[in-house]
């Protein structure tokens, strides 16, 4: 039985409540200009540590695994699907890049299709798994999101071509990072704090769509003197029919360093209680070994259950993995935890699951 219109628009009220609470809330905003997680589960490591360990970080695991076979299938994108799209789909295209067609528009998350997730193409993490496409095969593309500056979520070549292709696409993305995009030949460039919400619409699509830019633990930097300088997030979009889409970018949910109490983020469950019940999401599974080093910004399998259960999402798909080697687990290892997980849970398995890369998975 449906909500009758006055509990839906108590429960809209309450809701908007909520977010302008969140919203109100810049504990994240440093005095010094940059930003911050502002919770327990979040402990910044210093920047000779984590670099340190960076390097040190044995990644045999990882190119064992790569060698014997186990990375994920690419396969040919699904033109018939994605030119007739239902309601809500999503295709992944890799990492974190993904192809979201909803309610008639079209919004593409992370592009990355370069060799390399990395400053320069000669040096880096190089691909393990090719790309699916390339950015001139992609179809219409109403909206992209960009949800944070780190190279594998933002790349210059792929964007330059996506600017190129797409010149009156509508761009979101956080804070301090509206002159890289600009200077990537980007027109319409809308940019967001914590809970800001952006409504639009699309040519020949009846209502609205909402975007809205929510919390996430992680941090930023494209050099190695601003580490913080810009936001991060997780992003919301909702469609005119009630569909709503979480997608995580890039995160974590609770640091194993200097974290005793063992706190978790809460802002996925605030996220939860503003946006969801979700009818799709894109959560991050992988590049958490070794968990010391990467907990602090990035959620292991078992964690992206929990944040799975706090978003209060029906379907989810795991993302960040898969596609190039920045961390030490094998590669196939983040879904084989993940199923472990979610079967210890006692979920459908397919409630949250993973894709080969080129899939698109269409909402039932």
């Amino acid at each position: 039985m449906s909500a009758a219109p006055s509990d839906q628009a108590g429960s809209a009220n309450i809701r908007e409540q909520l977010r302008q609470q969140f919203l109100a809330d810049k504990s994240h905003h440093q005095s010094s200009g940059r930003f911050t997680n502002p919770w327990p589960s979040f402990s910044l490591q210093p920047n000779t540590k984590f670099f340190t360990s960076l390097l040190t970080t044995d990644r045999k695991p990882s190119s064992r695994s790569i060698a014997e076979g186990r990375a994920p299938k690419v396969l040919a994108l699904n033109d018939a699907k994605i030119s007739d799209p239902s309601d809500l789909q999503l295709t992944w295209l890799g990492h974190a890049s993904l192809l979201l067609q909803i309610n008639g528009a079209t919004v593409l998350c992370d592009p990355v299709f370069s060799e390399r997730c990395s400053p320069v193409q000669w040096v880096g993490p190089k691909r393990y798994t090719r790309a699916p496409c390339q950015v001139d095969e992609l179809p219409p593309v109403d909206f992209l999101i960009i949800s944070h500056n780190h190279y594998d979520h933002l790349d210059r070549n792929t964007l330059r071509l996506v600017a190129m292709k797409y010149p009156e696409i509508r761009v979101f993305s956080t804070l301090g990072n509206r002159e890289i995009l600009e200077s990537l030949g980007f027109k319409d460039v809308s940019i967001g704090d914590w809970w800001d919400e952006f409504k639009v619409s699309v040519a020949g699509v009846e209502g609205e769509f909402k975007f809205a830019c929510t919390p996430a633990q992680h941090m930023t930097a494209r050099g190695v003197f601003d580490r913080m300088a810009t936001l991060w997030s997780s992003w919301v979009v909702q469609g005119p029919s009630g569909h709503r889409f979480f997608f995580s970018g890039d995160t974590a949910y609770s640091s194993t360093y200097e974290n005793k109490s063992k706190a978790e983020c809460p802002a996925f469950k605030q996220i939860g209680q503003v946006y969801g019940p979700f009818s799709l999401a894109a959560i991050a599974i992988g590049a958490y070994s070794p968990e010391i080093l990467f907990s602090t910004m990035h959620a292991t399998p078992e964690q992206a259950v929990r944040i799975h259960e706090d978003i209060g999402s029906k379907k989810s798909i795991g993302i960040h993995w898969g596609t190039f080697v920045l961390t030490a687990e094998e590669v196939d290892e983040p879904p084989k935890r993940l199923a472990l997980e979610m079967e210890a849970c006692g979920y459908p398995a397919d409630e949250f699951t993973v894709l080969s890369i080129g899939e698109t998975i269409q909402h039932k």
